[in-house]
C-alpha cells in the first residue's frame, strides 16, 4: 500500500492573516504597570513562555469549558499566562500579547511550547536539489553521515515527488518545487529543537526539527506536462533592474566611456524588443579631497529606473557623470556609498530581479574608516542588499596605479559579491585591460539580455554562459563568475514564479530537516533566523555600543575592560543576577546580553569572550573586534530604520513588538 507525499505549503502563500500574532516578547518593555505578566521560562529573567497553535485550537473561558467557535489561525504565537489541571487534562490561559490581555484556555495538546524564536527560511534552489522532511531525526542523521548520501537521498527524493512514499518510508514531505523569497512574501516555519549533525564530506550541519504546513495533493506534473501558456503569462509581468553603480574618479574615463558603449548599444536592443521589461539606472560615486571635503559628492543618483526607460533621456544623464578632474585624498574611494545609494535612493517597486553592477579600480573605505559614509563592512553591506532582494556584481579594474591596492580590494569585494549557494560575482580585470573590460561587460549585458527574452517566452532563464570570446584564456575567472551571474538571473525568476503560486488552508505536521544540501553540503538548503523585536534590536545595539565604549576608555589600560563592563551592567541593569560579579569572567556573565540570545545554535564572539582573552590579544586585535562590533551596530540602526523590513503581525501591536528575521551570521 502507498500513500501520497504531502507537498509542503507556505505562509506566505496564505497571507499574513493565518500568521497574526506571530510575535516576539519584548525584553526591554514590560507590559504596561499593574497589568498581568505571562509566565517566565524557567532559569530565565525575561523571557515570556510561548506556546505554537496546532491546527483546530478554539480557547474555553475556564478550564474544561466549552471551546469558542473561532479556531486560532495554525502556527499563531501565544503568551502563556497560566498552567493548570483541569477537565481533560492539563490546560494553558493564553494571550495574543505580553500586554495582560487573556484569549482564553487551551488544551495543553492543542498547544505545541516554542523555547526559541528560531525560524527558517528555504534558500533559492537555483544550485541545490530540493529538501526532504524526515519523519525523526535518527533516519536524517543517519543518511547525513552516510558515505552515499547523494544515492540514498535522490531516491527518497524521487519517490517523494512521484508520491508513492510507502507507510514505512522514513520522509513526510518535501520541499515545493516554486520558491518564495522571503525578503517579499513572508513566511516562518518555526524550529522547535534542534541536534548537530556531522556530513561524511566534512562539513558540520545541523538536524532541525520544525512546525511545518502541508496538503495531500497529486504528485508534480511532469515538466512536458507544463502548460506553456500558464507560464508565458506568469513570466509575462516579470521585470527586471539593473542599477550600474560606476567610480567617477580621475582615473576611470576611459572605462566609463566603455560602459557607455555596452549600455548604449544594451538600451538600443532593449527598446527594439523588450520593452519596459528591463530598465536601467545609474549612480555615481567619488571620495574625498585631501582636506576631507567631499570631491563634488560621496555618491548621487544620475537615473532612477523610471529614467531608464527613455533610451534618450538616460543616455543623456549618464552623459552627465563626468569624472573627476581632482585626486582625491588616496587611493580608496568610498564605494560602499554608491552601492547603498542604488539600494536606498533607487525605487525598486515592481521589480522581481534586481542587481546592482558595482565598476571600480579601488578598494572601498570600510567601517572603521573615518572618512566611511556608510560605516558598514562588506557582509554588513552584502546582508543589507539581500534583506531588498538584490544582488551585487563588482567588476574590478586592476590597474598598475592601484597595485598596492589590489588585495585590500579582493578582500571586500568578493564577500560584498556573494550570492546564496551560488558563490562570489567579482570580476577581477588583469591590467585594468580596457579589451578585458569591455568583453565582460558586454557578456553581462548578454546574459540580462537572454534572460529577459527567455521571460518574454514564458521560460525560466537557463543557467548557462554565454559563448566566451577567441581570445578568452580557459584560466580566465570571468568565465566562472559569468556562469553564477546566469544562475543568480535564473535564482531571481524562480523566486518571482514562486511569490506568484497560491495555496490553500494548510494542516500542520512536526519534521526534521538538515540546514544543508544533503547531497552537497557545501550549499545551504535553509536559513536559520532569530525572530527579534524592534525593542529587542534596539536593547541589542545599546549593549554593543556600551561594549565598544567600555574598549575605546580602556585602550592604554586593557586591564581595565572587564571593569567597565561591570560598571555598564550595573546602569543597565537588565540581569540583576549579573551585576557587580567580580567572579564573571566570560562576557555573558555579566548579564549585558540579552537571554534571547542564549542558547541559539550557532557561535557568538561576545558571549564566549573572556577576560584572558581579551588581555591576550594584541592592540590590533582587540582594535578589529571592537571594528566588527561598529560595523554590526552600524548594520542594526540601519534596519531599525527601514521601516519596510519590520514585520506587525498584528492590528493590536505596532512600534517595538514589529518583527525582523535577523540571519544568525549577523548577530554579534
Amino acid at each position: 500500500m502507498t500513500t501520497p507525499a504531502f507537498r509542503l505549503r507556505l505562509a506566505a502563500l496564505l497571507g499574513l492573516a493565518w500568521l497574526a500574532a506571530f510575535a516576539v516578547p519584548s525584553v526591554a518593555q514590560d507590559p504596561p504597570a499593574g497589568a498581568r505578566k505571562p509566565l517566565l521560562m524557567a532559569g530565565t529573567t525575561s523571557l515570556w513562555q510561548r506556546v505554537l497553535a496546532r491546527p483546530g485550537a478554539r480557547p474555553s473561558q475556564v478550564p474544561g469549558g466549552p471551546p469558542a467557535e473561532a479556531e486560532i489561525s495554525p502556527l499563531t504565537m501565544l503568551f502563556v499566562y497560566a498552567r493548570t489541571a483541569g477537565d481533560g487534562g492539563n490546560w494553558l490561559e493564553v494571550g495574543a500579547t505580553s500586554g495582560g490581555r487573556t484569549l482564553g484556555w487551551l488544551p495543553e495538546a492543542e498547544a505545541i511550547d516554542w523555547k526559541q524564536t528560531l525560524v527558517v527560511n528555504f534558500t533559492n534552489p537555483v544550485n541545490r536539489d530540493r529538501a526532504l522532511f524526515f519523519k525523526d531525526s535518527a533516519p536524517l542523521l543517519s543518511i547525513m553521515e552516510a558515505t552515499d548520501a547523494e544515492a540514498r537521498t535522490a531516491a527518497l527524493r524521487q519517490t517523494a515527488i512521484t508520491g508513492t512514499l510507502p507507510p514505512d518510508s522514513p520522509i513526510a514531505a518535501i520541499e515545493p518545487s516554486a520558491w518564495v523569497d522571503p525578503a517579499k512574501a513572508f513566511y516562518l516555519l518555526p524550529i522547535l529543537n534542534w541536534t548537530d549533525g556531522y556530513f561524511a564530506k566534512g562539513f558540520p550541519g545541523l538536524a532541525l526539527q520544525v512546525a511545518a504546513t502541508s496538503l495531500q495533493e497529486p504528485a508534480d506534473p511532469p515538466p512536458q506536462q507544463t502548460d506553456p501558456g500558464s507560464a508565458a503569462q506568469v513570466m509575462a509581468g516579470y521585470r527586471a533592474g539593473v542599477v550600474f553603480v560606476v567610480d567617477t574618479t580621475v582615473s576611470m574615463d576611459p572605462y566609463l566611456a566603455r560602459t557607455r558603449e555596452t549600455i548604449h548599444a544594451l538600451i538600443e536592443k532593449l527598446h527594439a524588443e523588450e520593452g519596459d521589461r528591463l530598465s536601467l539606472g545609474l549612480v555615481g560615486f567619488r571620495d574625498v579631497l585631501e582636506d576631507g571635503r567631499p570631491d563634488e559628492y560621496i555618491a548621487k543618483v544620475f537615473a532612477t529606473l523610471a529614467d531608464g526607460l527613455d533610451p534618450k533621456g538616460f543616455l543623456d544623464r549618464f552623459d552627465a557623470a563626468k569624472v573627476s578632474h581632482v585626486d582625491n585624498r588616496d587611493f580608496r574611494e568610498d564605494s560602499f556609498a554608491g552601492v547603498k545609494a542604488a539600494l536606498d535612493d533607487i525605487d525598486w517597486t515592481g521589480v522581481a530581479g534586481r542587481l546592482i553592477v558595482l565598476i571600480t579600480d579601488a578598494s572601498p573605505r570600510r567601517a572603521n574608516d573615518p572618512y566611511s559614509s556608510t560605516h558598514l563592512d562588506p557582509d554588513q553591506l552584502r546582508l543589507l542588499a539581500q534583506s531588498k532582494g538584490a544582488a551585487v556584481l563588482v567588476i574590478h579594474l586592476e590597474t598598475a596605479a592601484g597595485k598596492d591596492d589590489h588585495a585590500a580590494a579582493e578582500e571586500a569585494y568578493r564577500p560584498l559579491s556573494d550570492y546564496p549557494n551560488v558563490g562570489s560575482l567579482y570580476f577581477p580585470i588583469e591590467r585594468g585591460d580596457l579589451r578585458s573590460f569591455g568583453s565582460v561587460i558586454d557578456r553581462i549585458a548578454g546574459i540580462m539580455l537572454g534572460q529577459m527574452q527567455s521571460a518574454a517566452e514564458g521560460q525560466v532563464a537557463a543557467a548557462t554562459d554565454a559563448p566566451a570570446p577567441a581570445d578568452t584564456k580557459a584560466d580566465d575567472p570571468s568565465r566562472e563568475a559569468l556562469v553564477r551571474t546566469g544562475l543568480v538571473g535564473r535564482a531571481m525568476q524562480l523566486a518571482y514564479l514562486g511569490q506568484k503560486e497560491g495555496g490553500r488552508v494548510p494542516r500542520l505536521f512536526s519534521s526534521w530537516i538538515s540546514d544543508r544540501d544533503i547531497a552537497n553540503p557545501a550549499r545551504k538548503a535553509l536559513d536559520v533566523r532569530v525572530l527579534i523585536s524592534k525593542n529587542q534590536l534596539s536593547d541589542l545595539q545599546t549593549t554593543l555600543n556600551a561594549i565598544i565604549d567600555a574598549g575605546e576608555a580602556t585602550r592604554v589600560a586593557p586591564n581595565d575592560f572587564f571593569r567597565q563592563l561591570r560598571s555598564a551592567a550595573a546602569t543597565m541593569a537588565r540581569r540583576p543576577e549579573g551585576v557587580g560579579r567580580e567572579d564573571a569572567r566570560h562576557l555573558a556573565d555579566l548579564g549585558l546580553i540579552g537571554e534571547y540570545l542564549e542558547g541559539l545554535p550557532y557561535r557568538s564572539r561576545i558571549m564566549e569572550l573572556t577576560e584572558d582573552d581579551w588581555l591576550s590579544w594584541s592592540f590590533g586585535q582587540q582594535r578589529q573586534f571592537l571594528d566588527d562590533l561598529q560595523a554590526k551596530a552600524t548594520l542594526y540602526q540601519q534596519i531599525y530604520d527601514n521601516t519596510d523590513l519590520w514585520i506587525a503581525l498584528d492590528d493590536q501591536r505596532t512600534g517595538g513588538d514589529a518583527v525582523y528575521p535577523m540571519p544568525l551570521d549577523a548577530l554579534p
